[in-house]
């Protein structure tokens, strides 16, 4: 029945690792204290950041929101979990796999008022015609 609300709306945005290595690196993650180089390459055999583990072929990351309905308090009624390649990923504000929607908002809230989104992303507008395409 199409006439009924949705109850667990679902949001999904695509991309490639091209788009989620640099959004993981955004967030803080795969931080190594020592930048690779090579003259340090085997030094750094155990690294944090070894793209092909973060984002091999089909890599995901999933923000998981949930509802809590029952929460004690209202800071708490919303929680959300991080999920990358289908395992728990820790948050860094915390070291705890799940989060407080505003403790996460206000740990990246330098990042999130920052971006600008339309002005980041928008395509230049061309003067084409259909037949400067062809």
């Amino acid at each position: 029945d199409f006439s009924k609300p949705i109850s667990s709306p679902l949001i999904v945005q695509v991309g490639h690792a091209e788009t989620l290595q640099p959004l993981l690196a955004l967030m803080g993650y795969f931080k190594d204290k020592e930048p690779l180089l090579a003259t340090n390459f085997a030094r750094q055999e155990q690294r944090k950041f070894r793209s092909g583990r973060i984002v091999p072929y089909a890599a995901n990351l999933v923000f998981v929101l949930y509802h809590c309905e029952h929460a004690n308090a209202s800071q708490h009624e919303y929680q959300v979990q991080l999920l990358l390649n289908e395992r728990l990923l820790p948050f860094l504000h915390s070291n705890e796999t799940t989060s407080t929607y505003t403790d996460l908002k206000d740990y990246y809230k330098d990042i999130l008022e920052n971006c600008h989104f339309k002005e980041e992303c928008e395509l230049p507008q061309l003067n084409v015609t259909a037949v400067d395409e062809l």
